[in-house]
């Protein structure tokens, strides 16, 4: 009973949220954002840690400002998503203004193998679905892990997949499901950029993080061809821009560990073209390699002991 009025109540807000106008949304999220940044929030610290980390290059001054941007987008991203997930297709599919390089995908798709998309957390990323629901070329299937708590689960089940995409859980049968998918020659759409319970620590902005080999298993056995996606939020409340990218060589590499890496590297390269719009409240680093200092410790840094 108790997870039963979670669900109505959370639901009931988000329906609310999904109405308000994209301009309050955004107003509202920026304003999120300078709270948290304002208020030291943990958002706040873990946005600072991993752009310190990730952007040695920049000054102070350039690093602090990348900090306060990329909370507000963070914030107006919260206010979105409500939108994304539960708004009507006519008006959502109104957001999206502009597609880059589209013919990156359908030329992907023409070659009957399949298309794995690497979607990371960049942009309106959820927006990915309202866009294919708009240009439907075949059946599509993402990946996702089921929320921890009962009443999330529930919502995440019945509104994720309302524009057509399939979702599958990061199970046995779920990944069985991506495989059949991509033999059929459709679309397979991962975040790559999650932590994930198993893999292997490859390179990303020049740290170890841990990775899923999910994405070079299923390339190598199914052949298919990897194209990256982001969704661009545009200046001046313009909407959204998706924007496919070619991903780097690497990433159909035989060699595991190279194409991993190259996932990385094909994420980056996005990352670095809109920096201020990646989720960098993740704790992306919270895994680290034996001996590797713990980055996310604020009470006080600790060794691993793999």
């Amino acid at each position: 009973m108790k997870v039963r009025l979670q669900t109505l109540a959370i639901y009931g807000l988000m329906t609310l949220i999904s109405w308000f106008p994209r301009g309050l949304s955004g107003a509202i999220g920026s304003f999120i954002g300078y709270l948290n940044l304002k208020l030291d929030t943990r958002a706040s610290k873990v946005t600072r840690t991993n752009i310190d980390l990730c952007f040695p290059e920049l000054s102070n001054d350039e690093r602090a400002q990348l900090v306060i941007e990329s909370l507000e987008n963070t914030g107006k991203n919260v206010m979105e998503t409500p939108a994304a997930w539960m708004g009507s297709f006519d008006r959502i599919s109104q957001w999206i203004t502009r597609v880059e390089n589209n013919e990156l995908f359908e030329q992907a798709y023409a070659q009957g193998d399949g298309v794995i998309v690497i979607l990371p957390h960049l942009g309106s990323w959820e927006l990915f679905n309202v866009y294919y629901a708009m240009n439907p070329i075949g059946e599509m299937a993402g990946l996702y892990q089921p929320p921890d708590k009962l009443w999330l689960q529930s919502i995440m089940e019945e509104i994720r997949g309302r524009f057509g995409n399939e979702l599958v859980p990061t199970t046995r049968k779920g990944i069985t499901r991506l495989y059949r998918c991509l033999d059929a020659g459709g679309l397979v759409t991962i975040l790559p950029d999650q932590v994930p319970e198993t893999g292997d620590f490859v390179p990303f902005f020049g740290e170890p993080a841990l990775t899923d080999r999910l994405i070079s298993r299923l390339q190598r056995k199914t052949g298919a061809r990897i194209v990256c996606c982001f969704l661009k939020r545009l200046p001046a409340n313009n909407g959204f821009a998706v924007c496919f990218r070619e991903p780097v060589a690497d990433v159909y590499a035989a060699d595991s560990l190279v194409a991993m890496a190259g996932v990385n590297k094909s994420v980056e390269a996005c990352v670095r073209e809109i920096p201020a719009q990646y989720q960098w409240e993740y704790k992306r680093f919270r895994e680290r390699p034996s001996g590797k200092l713990r980055i996310y410790n604020y009470e006080g840094n600790s060794w691993t002991h793999h």
